[in-house]
């Protein structure tokens, strides 16, 4: 059982934790990327990129549950690729316009540092520009990632199948009496990865030097 838990059910392998962290990496990885992107486009081109902002603005409204079932049904994903995909989406929303936010108010100090030293437009990005945002917006990017681990953990569930099927097929191999264990065994390895993760942005928080570090 605790196999299941972790690595999934045996006929549907990935799953379970294993499952979510994978989702949930994935899904976050490619949202900052991309988040990365849209920050700078929206920065760059603010009047021109208010076509790409207005349907990120929309697509933030929407529940994350009624995305992943409206790609499940508008397309030929499967249900665990449709629900990635939805991931994806909406953990590009909430991190795109973060950055964006951040991009946005980068200090003229740093700027004018660049300048001096003789940077390029990309040894700029590079050195100041993206490495300033990045370390700005990690609190809220942390929320976010903790956040995006939970719903992640909800996603690998319904990867599975309906939940009256993966109850059905849990109550073969458990007796009544274990169901306790198993939820609060379920309970604990979610709790052990978020702690985890919170713990490592810490750690990286500890390890990145000070902002007013990055200003000479």
């Amino acid at each position: 059982m605790i196999t299941d838990l972790l690595i999934g059910l045996p006929a549907q392998r990935p799953g379970g934790v294993a499952l979510t962290l994978i989702i949930a990496i994935g899904s976050a990885a490619g949202a900052l990327l991309l988040g990365v992107v849209y920050a700078a486009i929206c920065v760059g081109a603010p009047r021109l990129s208010l076509t790409l902002q207005a349907p990120m603005a929309l697509l933030r409204g929407v529940p994350l549950l009624l995305l992943i079932f409206a790609l499940a049904q508008l397309t030929s994903l499967p249900l665990v690729m449709a629900g990635y995909v939805a991931l994806l989406l909406y953990s590009l929303c909430h991190v795109g316009e973060t950055l964006r936010g951040y991009l946005a108010s980068y200090p003229p100090g740093l700027r004018d540092q660049s300048r001096v030293l003789g940077f390029g437009w990309a040894r700029e990005w590079v050195t100041l520009r993206l490495p300033w945002t990045l370390r700005s917006s990690l609190d809220a990017l942390a929320t976010h990632w903790i956040s995006l681990l939970k719903d992640s953990g909800a996603l690998a569930v319904l990867g599975l199948g309906e939940l009256t099927t993966v109850a059905s097929t849990l109550s073969q191999n458990a007796d009544v009496r274990d169901w306790e264990l198993i939820i609060g065994l379920a309970g604990l390895f979610y709790l052990s990865v978020t702690i985890i993760l919170i713990q490592s942005l810490k750690f990286l928080r500890r390890r990145l030097p000070p902002q007013e570090a990055m200003v000479i």
